[in-house]
């Protein structure tokens, strides 16, 4: 067991980065990311007992195991020399149908209930785990979309206000020849600009940020290897946004078409 080889993942590294709950142990003096580095000799402790054993470090893995278990990588006999054998053990059963895997452990739990087995199915427990996180994403969602309802109330509001601001000017026009729809359709086209423009500058902006995000350091442990834009949903609430800026707009667009020639030229 002593100078066995080991191989920890980049969590236990003192830079670990992102990392789900609480650190088990750190190393210190490698960095995550780099290639090469001499051999470093740790000394591994049983609490419970302490007993000890020497082992040397080799190598860093990008990541763990799995997304669940990270840690060290080493010899059986050395484990089984410091720590003793496992009190438990813990075996993994892949089904050909992802959708029966709770109907699955609960079948495995029933026929080996006494001896005292536990099952679970994984998707459950990380859904279960990722529920908070959820949760908050699902608060940034709510404010983002009142953000989204106030904005395009707030281009109904300037409408009005350019209708008020401008009513000489739409007389004047309405007197050289201008039809009613000529000027409701230069106040839609006016609004849709400024809203076309709000929404390619805030989609630009949150595809960009969101890209930095997912492939900086911080979340380069997390298991992400591809960046991927939701499309569907992204089109989905850019044309409601568009459509719902038009119906704001179409009230005092219609407004402005409908303002007598005399009377809007009568105003001061």
């Amino acid at each position: 067991g002593l100078n066995s080889p080991l191989v920890i993942d980049a969590f236990a590294l003192e830079s670990h980065g992102f990392q789900m709950g609480p650190q088990a142990f750190s190393v210190k003096g490698i960095e995550q990311g780099q290639e090469e580095f001499d051999p470093v000799i740790l000394e591994v402790r049983d609490r419970p007992t302490g007993k000890t054993g020497t082992v040397q470090l080799i190598g860093v893995t990008q990541f763990g195991a799995s997304a669940t278990f990270f840690g060290v990588i080493t010899s059986e006999s050395f484990v089984d020399e410091v720590f003793g054998g496992p009190q438990f053990s813990t075996f993994f059963v892949e089904v050909a149908d992802d959708g029966a895997a709770e109907e699955t452990a609960k079948a495995i739990e029933a026929a080996l209930f006494t001896r005292g087995a536990q099952a679970s199915s994984i998707k459950a427990d990380m859904e279960e785990d990722n529920r908070l996180f959820q949760s908050f994403f699902y608060v940034l969602q709510a404010f983002m979309g009142l953000g989204l309802v106030v904005g395009v109330a707030a281009v109904g509001v300037i409408s009005f206000r350019t209708v008020v601001e401008r009513r000489q000017q739409i007389g004047m026009l309405r007197a050289i020849g201008y039809t009613r729809g000529a000027v409701a359709l230069s106040f839609l086209l006016e609004s849709s600009f400024v809203t076309i423009m709000g929404i390619l500058s805030g989609l630009g902006l949150a595809i960009a940020l969101s890209y930095f995000l997912i492939t900086s350091d911080e979340f380069s442990n997390t298991g992400t290897s591809s960046f991927y834009i939701p499309w569907m949903q992204i089109s989905f609430i850019a044309a409601f946004t568009y459509v719902a800026s038009l119906v704001m707009t179409w009230v005092p667009s219609r407004q402005a078409a409908s303002i007598p020639i005399a009377a809007a030229l009568r105003y001061e």
